[in-house]
């Protein structure tokens, strides 16, 4: 009887959007928001004549509306799995720090436009680093290989936006949307759709830890 309830509530944890689809539409947005973010870098003018506002902001927009809809989707959409992961809140709260220095500028609470500059892009690299990284490290049943491709490839960009600071608006968004989808994308295609691992087998980017049934028994 327990292993039978067990197996219902490892099951009801998966009812609703799962992580790969979490991770497909990562990618997309992150896709569009550096592609975005290039394509605004190039034409520094054509924001404020679109729309009436400057390229940081809407840049910035995007962003910050990209970051709430990714919650949004993962808390009323999706399965259990996917809201309980401690990876997943990580990142949120990696974003949330980028978010916080991008607005920091918008605001006009820097006043070094060098540093505003930096402050506008290099927190984004740092946070695929970093949280690659540490995905890479500990997120079993996933392909973990592709996040720790994906940290080095965000360190490389960063590292050569440091040596070559003047080329950064020539590629660095759009080399830093390909850095943040491609890990994305291959975790979702490989990575978790056979996965049949009960949930309580560890820390796990698409597992959450469950109580021991076998002690209750």
């Amino acid at each position: 009887m327990m292993d039978t309830d067990a197996a219902q509530t490892d099951e009801s944890m998966r009812d609703g959007l799962g992580i790969d689809s979490l991770l497909g539409l990562g990618a997309a947005l992150g896709l569009l928001g550096w592609g975005l973010t290039q394509f605004i870098a190039g034409r520094p003018g054509v924001a404020l004549d679109a729309v009436g506002v400057e390229g940081t902001v809407v840049v910035v927009g995007f962003w910050a509306a990209a970051t709430v809809a990714m919650i949004g989707v993962g808390l009323l959409a999706g399965a259990r799995t996917v809201r309980y992961s401690p990876l997943l809140w990580l990142w949120v709260a990696l974003v949330g720090g980028a978010l916080a220095l991008d607005a920091a500028v918008v605001f006009g609470l820097v006043s070094s436009p060098e540093l505003a500059r930096t402050l506008l892009w290099t927190p984004w690299a740092a946070v695929l680093a970093l949280g690659y990284l540490v995905t890479g490290v500990v997120a079993t049943h996933r392909t973990r290989a592709a996040y720790l491709v994906g940290s080095l490839a965000a360190g490389l960009v960063l590292l050569a936006a440091v040596l070559f600071p003047s080329t950064v608006p020539d590629w660095a968004f759009v080399a830093t949307g390909v850095v943040h989808a491609v890990p994305l994308l291959v975790d979702a295609r490989l990575g978790g759709g056979t996965d049949e691992q009960p949930v309580g087998t560890g820390y796990e980017f698409r597992d959450v830890p469950a109580a021991n049934t076998e002690e209750e028994s």
